[in-house]
Parts: C-alpha cells; structure tokens; sequence
C-alpha cells in the first residue's frame, strides 16, 4: 500500500530534504506562510502552491523536493461539470427521459465487459492542475480543512485511511472498480486491493431507491441504473461522508455516472453533487484499461486491513491477561465514531509539530 511505501524511506532521504532552502520569494506560499489560516485570499492562486499539483505535493518528503516548483499547469484538465444540471436527480432523470426510458436488456443482448480491468479517474485527484484548481471547487469551510491537508502532507505528516484500518470510502470504490459483472437486472462493480475489498450493487430493474423511511448513508451508498443503448447510467445516493485523496465530501454527496465499452477500454464520467462541499457540480472523466496478463497468481484476493497493519491498537491484552479496550484519555485511543477522523489527526498533528518547532526541532524543509 502506499503508506507502507512511505514508511520506508530511508532516514538519509528525509535528512536530506529538511536541508532543502524555502522560496526565496517574498510572496506567501503554503511552505513559508506564518499561519495557512491567515492565507485564505491566497488559496486559490497557482503561486500559493508554486504550481504543483496535489501529487506532487503529497509526494514532497518521499521524491526530496520540498518547496520545490511544481509542473502543475491552470487549466489543463477541467474539474467543473460540462451540464448545467443544479443536482443529481436532476441530471439523472434527463438522461433517462433522453433514453425514453432506457434500453431493456437480456444476457443475449447484454454488453461484453468481461475481463480485469484497471484505471480510475485523473480529476477526482486533481490531475496535472495545480492544488489551486481543487480549491476553487469547495466551499470555505472544506477550503480550510483541504489547505490544512495539503500543507501537513508537504512536511510528511501525511493521513491515509488504510493506516488507521478504515475504510476508503465511495471514491474507492468508484476507482478501484477491476471487474464489471453485467446481467439484465444489476450490474457489480468489484475490486480488490492490500487493505479491503470493493463492491458496488447497482440495481437497473426499475426497482428505484429505498423509500424515505430507510435510507442512511453507506460507505458505498445506493446505486440505482439504467441502460442507454450499450451505456450504463448510474445515480447514487445515501453516501457516507468521508475523505477522498483530494477532498473531503459530506452525507449530502450525490453521483450521476456513465458508462461505456471503447474496445480494450471502458471509459466513463463521473458528476459530483453535494452543496456542503463544492460551490459548483464537480466533474472527472474515467476511463479503465482491459488488461492483457490473467495469471493465476495475478487474481484479486479478498483481504482485510488487518491483513495488513495488523490488528488495531485500540484492543489489546492487559496486565490481567484480559482483552480490554483503550479509553479516552489514552494516548492511543483513537474515537471509531468520529465522522472526520482525519480532522482530528491533522489538528493534533499541528499542535504536535508546532511543539516540535518550539523546541528546537529542524523544521521540514524551510
């Protein structure tokens, strides 16, 4: 997994990085600002983050180029969402009535998307924008909590869900789609990865949404779809806050998603609706790769994270040689019920790092 990348960089490379000067420029930049907070007139400017895009600032302590220009070019992928559609039923509900309904399928006339494919979608992390085009995409209280990120991933004080054992939310599951399995009545988005497995059920027999009575938010939410032709349309709802690579999205997210079979390529679009977070529809083109090599030893597996990081620290065995559980109060409790986990870390990590700083610590590449 990435982070297990990260964590093995050796202590050489990061020395080495501490020592890299900040800009010389006088102009505030989010590697020799006094306090992001103060810098909200500056965070949708290129400069603010010396055109590097979120990639490369994510990656600043691994690659050694701290504060370094980035290649990350303003307007060379659109982030903003090509329809004028103001919300995702709205948007959904045009496409069926453009298809008349839908197209009614059976396994003879069904699209071939067998095989095991691999991509995702370039905008959902910003692409070869600078940082600066995600951040005119949110609102000013997402803004800040993005800035906040951005700025503790540039000193490599980095927050990734899998190193806590949590889940990767709707966007991974939307980017780790490797299989697509195809029948008349619903459609499985599956995928497989070091930390979890993904699954979406998306249901095209017209059966719609749980009612109003039931619905709740899920890691995947609730997907409902109908063919156009030999592309699938797709509305999801009921989807569980929670934070991308790039952002974070609240219960109110709602997607519209399409579909199609290009040859060795399915490719797809993605729109994204959720007025607490962005201040406009946001939009990602997707596009997954069929790949050539089906070994054997080369198929998905079912994992946990626990496969990988071991069980969580918040059980333990104590000194009575009973399982317990670690309470508020411990330096490694960690609160499973709270909703912005990633908040928390970055606020403490601030403060922590900060204490750092003041007592003499070498700063991360100023």
């Amino acid at each position: 997994m990435t982070f297990r990348k990260a964590a093995s960089v050796s202590i050489a490379t990061i020395t080495a990085s501490l020592c890299l000067a900040a800009p010389a420029s006088a102009q505030t930049t989010i590697f020799n600002t006094e306090g992001f907070r103060q810098d909200q007139e500056h965070w949708a400017d290129p400069n603010y983050y010396l055109h590097n895009t979120l990639g490369e600032l994510r990656g600043m302590q691994v690659n050694v180029r701290y504060g370094q220009e980035g290649t990350g070019e303003p307007g060379a992928l659109g982030l903003t969402s090509p329809y004028s559609f103001t919300s995702a039923m709205e948007h959904y509900q045009a496409w069926l009535e453009e298809a008349e309904g839908g197209t009614t399928h059976s396994y003879d006339t069904m699209p071939d998307w067998r095989g095991r494919w691999e991509g995702g979608g370039r905008g959902l992390g910003g692409g070869p924008n600078p940082a600066s085009a995600v951040a005119t995409m949110l609102t000013p209280e997402y803004q800040e909590h993005f800035v906040q990120a951005v700025k503790a991933a540039t000193e490599g004080r980095d927050w990734w869900a899998g190193a806590f054992c949590f889940h990767g939310g709707f966007l991974s599951s939307v980017t780790s789609a490797e299989e697509f399995v195809v029948t008349p009545d619903r459609v499985w988005f599956l995928g497989a990865g070091n930390g979890g497995n993904y699954t979406r059920w998306i249901y095209t027999d017209d059966s719609g949404h749980t009612g109003e009575d039931f619905p709740f938010p899920k890691w995947h939410g609730e997907s409902i779809g109908f063919w156009d032709g030999d592309n699938l349309i797709v509305h999801t709802n009921q989807i569980r806050g929670w934070k991308s690579n790039a952002f974070e999205f609240s219960d109110e997210l709602q997607t519209v998603e399409r579909y199609w079979r290009e040859g060795d390529t399915i490719e797809g679009e993605i729109t994204l609706y959720d007025p607490n977070v962005f201040v406009r529809p946001y939009h990602s083109k997707l596009s997954y790769e069929r790949l050539s090599e089906d070994r054997p030893e080369l198929r998905p597996l079912f994992n946990s994270c626990t496969d990988t990081n071991g069980p969580s620290t918040k059980v333990f065995v104590d000194d009575q040689g009973f399982l317990n559980e670690r309470l508020p109060g411990d330096e490694l409790y960690w609160d499973a019920t709270d909703a912005h986990p990633w908040r928390s870390f970055f606020d403490l990590s601030d403060e922590r790092y900060q204490r750092y700083l003041e007592a003499g610590g070498e700063p991360r590449g100023r």
